[in-house]
């Protein structure tokens, strides 16, 4: 992590914990991409693949369904945290339901996961995660028995800002799925999230308003006065470290310095949506109590509106929650099964967009 940003992100207090992820990672160079092996040696099944980005090998696999190519393909993005190509829900129903409708699909295991190099770094910025991708698309099309006009991206969660930042880098990527990823920044997502969990906790109507009026303008803050205003509301309410779950300081005004705005926390995906004309669907679950499926569904149908897109859909699974499992509510308890609507979402779209 660049210094500078690490002091400045340190300054903010102990609230901003819950961004760092999506906010103060460093950037790499991009390298040239590389594979394992060619393709065109590659039988219907499944076979490991390598490719470098930003300093890392990447290894994965691709899998190719029968038949002979050139085949469309899709790339499987994963959601925030160590996660292998194993993962759920990278593997198992998804890469099945693409493979089976004639689809090849490539999934790897992230830097310092599974086999691919490196180690696994919380603060990673989803500028770097969209290098990594737009790398592994470029590996794609070279490779013979790949239809190089048709490769399209899915992806989990924080993917929802990853791909569209991928949109911004290459014009390569034919259609998007989506799978709770937000539409917005990560500050309100954060704050959306905070505020969910203070609800589960028993926060009271009153103190959820403030949370959720007063979180952004404290991380927003371009003065000490509107922080310390928003920060002094935000510590009024009782418990508040035991409702979102991290120790919340106010920082001295010697001490506190405005979040840069070229930071990645500041990037709303909705800004790429109004943009993008490709095929695009987005699957919310009802229950998600981390990204906010309301705000979502509304943001996704009137950027790709707004966008003049002539393929898209948006839709809310009811009784799912942020990994499409099924719940009983925004709180739990859940369910270790798929909420089958989302399965037929995806074979619905699957027919439509036929390989």
């Amino acid at each position: 992590m660049p210094a500078s940003v690490a002091e400045r992100c340190a300054r903010l207090g102990a609230v901003l914990v819950l961004l760092a992820s999506a906010a103060c990672g460093g950037v790499d160079d991009l390298s040239t991409p590389t594979s394992a092996a060619s393709l065109d040696e590659f039988e219907p099944g499944t076979t490991e693949v390598s490719f470098v980005s930003n300093g890392f090998e990447l290894v994965g696999d691709l899998e190719l369904p029968d038949g002979a190519g050139p085949h469309p393909a899709v790339v499987l993005v994963h959601g925030s945290g160590p996660q292998s190509r194993y993962s759920t829900p990278t593997s198992g129903l998804v890469r099945n339901a693409f493979v089976d409708a004639g689809y090849a699909v490539l999934v790897w295991d992230k830097p310092g996961s599974g086999d691919s190099t490196g180690e696994f770094d919380g603060e990673q910025t989803l500028t770097q995660r969209a290098e990594i991708l737009v790398d592994a698309i470029d590996w794609l099309m070279g490779e013979p028995t790949i239809d190089a006009s048709r490769l399209g991206v899915w992806g989990l969660s924080q993917a929802g800002w990853v791909m569209p930042l991928a949109l911004t880098m290459t014009d390569d990527i034919s259609f998007m799925i989506v799978v709770s990823g937000g539409a917005e920044d990560s500050i309100e997502q954060m704050v959306f999230q905070w505020t969910a969990q203070a609800r589960c906790r028993g926060a009271t109507a009153a103190e959820l308003a403030v949370m959720d009026t007063q979180g952004p303008r404290a991380l927003k803050a371009e003065a000490y006065d509107e922080y310390r205003a928003a920060m002094d509301q935000l510590l009024s309410i009782p418990e508040i470290d035991r409702y979102v779950g991290v120790d919340i300081e106010l920082v001295a005004a010697a001490d506190w310095r405005p979040w840069p705005r070229d930071i990645d926390a500041f990037f709303d995906p909705a800004s790429v949506l109004t943009e993008t004309t490709i095929p695009v669907l987005a699957i919310f679950g009802e229950h998600d109590s981390q990204i906010d499926p309301v705000q979502g569904v509304q943001a996704y149908r009137e950027a790709l509106t707004r966008a003049g897109n002539p393929d898209f859909r948006v839709e809310t699974v009811l009784g799912a929650n942020h990994i499409m499992r099924a719940a009983e509510g925004p709180c739990g308890p859940d369910s270790s099964e798929i909420a089958a609507a989302y399965l037929d979402l995806l074979d619905e779209w699957l027919e439509n967009h036929p390989a």
